[in-house]
């Protein structure tokens, strides 16, 4: 039984690295949830210990789970519509980049009295846009390059272990091994707002249509999980460090810092209580620092005519203080339920609120256009069935509600962006 979870677990580490994965953000650049059971219950996972992907969520969590194996996927749909002007010379777009998959997986194996070990690869977040007319070149009369988007992809594989400190406590820790891939096309009308311009008067290279950039890092994931009140009551704590990526090179004009795109720390608490022996509830909250990663928490293109916060010199794109796209931090509510029907079925809902990050007030609209991460509100279903003691089969739906932010722009007289999500995830259970 040992050498045959040794190898389940290492083919979930293979799988892991070599399959490129998919996905669109629903809190900010993150998903609202890691495995199809907490995004069953509006994406909670920090008090809870449901499946193997949860490691991905407190580390500490794999130490109050049995062995197992879990492989799953969601196929996300998401509906991104972008305007600009008023009355009759408003233009309205939308998105072409609106079909993602998403696979997740992870294992988790006792190694002992005191020490569990897993793995968890997951696609912790990014998003995309396929403008087929170009929003900006159309404002301002220019015909160059057609299409208009991005596309960011990050995926992280997260080795964990957990100790047990005692009958009620652990704590976990995970490497966090990032690669991100990032592509831009169609921003030429940035070019002016380059530092290579704004230094030299040259147009940039490094701007945009410069195909797929890749970018690798590390950072750490804390954990701790505690059941009490005989294991009716469960909480946790999380902190997940920066994690440090190189540099995209290819798009060193664009972001701040010359190609510089971290993921941002963040950290989080939570509950689960079992109200009876069927029935649970459960919440976290987690809180992003957006505005500690330049690319994205520095401010964007002002109102004002100049198109910079302070100064060429220092907001050029590219440059150390570059624009960015003026993101706030966002805290993220989660609540959850989950019903024992019968030894077979399991229920599950859930609900998830994060206030968009987009500052529309400060004219942040015009850069986020291409990324427009508005969505707040989500309802979540779920459910898990159990055909037999080994073997499960797991399965959720989550809907984004459509929001819409409105503000004004360097160019136009105002922007709109808008955006509603829709996602169906599966996955399978093995336990060892």
């Amino acid at each position: 039984m040992k050498h045959a979870a040794k190898s389940l677990l290492a083919g979930v580490l293979t799988f892991g690295i070599i399959l490129p994965s998919v996905s669109y953000a629903t809190n900010g650049m993150f998903l609202i949830g890691y495995g199809t059971k907490s995004r069953g219950m509006g994406g909670i996972g920090i008090a809870t210990a449901q499946d193997a992907i949860g490691g991905a969520v407190n580390p500490a969590s794999i130490g109050f789970v049995k062995d197992r194996v879990d492989v799953g996927a969601d196929f996300f749909v998401p509906s991104a519509k972008a305007r600009l002007g008023e009355g009759n010379d408003e233009l309205i777009y939308k998105s072409s980049a609106n079909r993602f998959l998403m696979p997740a997986m992870g294992g988790t194996y006792k190694f002992n009295r005191k020490i569990s070990v897993g793995f968890s690869a997951i696609p912790a977040g990014g998003g995309g846009s396929r403008y087929n007319m170009n929003l900006y070149n159309n404002v301002t009369g220019s015909n160059v390059n057609d299409t208009l988007g991005v596309n960011l992809m990050i995926m992280q594989m997260n080795p964990t272990a957990s100790y047990r400190l005692n009958k009620q406590n652990r704590i976990g820790a995970s490497l966090v091994m990032s690669i991100q891939t990032f592509r831009a096309f169609g921003l030429d009308y940035f070019s002016t707002f380059t530092s290579i311009f704004n230094d030299t008067g040259q147009f940039p290279e490094n701007l945009t249509n410069r195909g797929n950039d890749w970018a690798y890092g590390a950072g750490v994931r804390l954990g701790w999980m505690g059941r009490f009140f005989k294991e009716r009551l469960s909480l946790g704590a999380t902190y997940t460090s920066r994690v440090y990526m190189t540099k995209f090179d290819k798009y060193k004009d664009l972001f701040a810092e010359q190609g510089s795109l971290d993921t941002p720390e963040n950290f989080g608490a939570g509950f689960a209580f079992k109200v009876t022996p069927k029935l649970l509830i459960g919440a976290d909250v987690t809180h992003t620092l957006y505005s500690n990663v330049r690319s994205i928490g520095n401010a964007s293109a002002t109102t004002t005519g100049n198109g910079f916060p302070d100064s060429p010199e220092e907001n050029s794109l590219g440059a150390d203080g570059g624009l960015g796209f003026g993101w706030d931090d966002q805290t993220v509510f989660k609540v959850g339920v989950a019903y024992d029907y019968n030894p077979k079925w399991t229920f599950r809902t859930g609900w998830n609120y994060g206030k968009s990050p987009i500052d529309e007030k400060n004219g942040e609209v015009l850069f986020n256009i291409i990324a427009p991460a508005v969505t707040q509100n989500h309802l979540t279903l779920g459910s898990t069935y159990t055909p037999n003691k080994k073997m499960e089969w797991s399965f959720s739906y989550v809907h984004a509600f459509k929001y819409e932010q409105e503000g004004p722009t360097l160019i136009g007289d105002t922007g709109k962006i808008q955006m509603y999500q829709d996602s169906v995830g599966v996955s399978f259970g093995f336990k060892l």
